[in-house]
């Protein structure tokens, strides 16, 4: 303070200035430290390391597109291998087994409606 109790404004002034700028330049710093590790994170937990379980469900879902298993064993169903299916639709040709569904019969044009009258005054 200077003679008198009046406060020093130039030097407040400036010492406020600096205070933003250093609070911008540390908030500017720790977020792109943020974005940093959080990307090294993801490359950590999901690039680096292909998981065991992933490997093996993926073998499993190949494996049963590509092999014959039952579906309903009771009731006489096999599941085929896609490559099989792909070459009966082709043999086929496209046609399904179930019978075609007709198309929904025409609906009769709607009937205008009069407008409502309008108030009388």
């Amino acid at each position: 303070m200077r003679e008198g109790g009046e406060p020093n404004t130039p030097l407040t002034a400036l010492v406020g200035i600096v205070f933003a700028i250093v609070l911008f330049v540390v908030v500017v710093f720790l977020q792109a430290f943020f974005y940093q590790q959080q990307r090294a994170e993801n490359a950590r937990k999901v690039v680096a390391v292909a998981p065991q379980e992933l490997s093996q469900l993926v073998s499993q879902q190949l494996g049963e597109l590509h092999g014959y298993r039952w579906v309903d064993e009771k009731a006489g169903v096999v599941a085929i291998p896609i490559g099989r299916a792909m070459e009966l639709v082709v043999r086929d040709g496209g046609r399904s087994p179930w019978p075609p569904v007709p198309p929904p019969p025409p609906s009769p044009p709607a009937a205008p409606t009069a407008a409502p009258a309008a108030p009388k005054r």
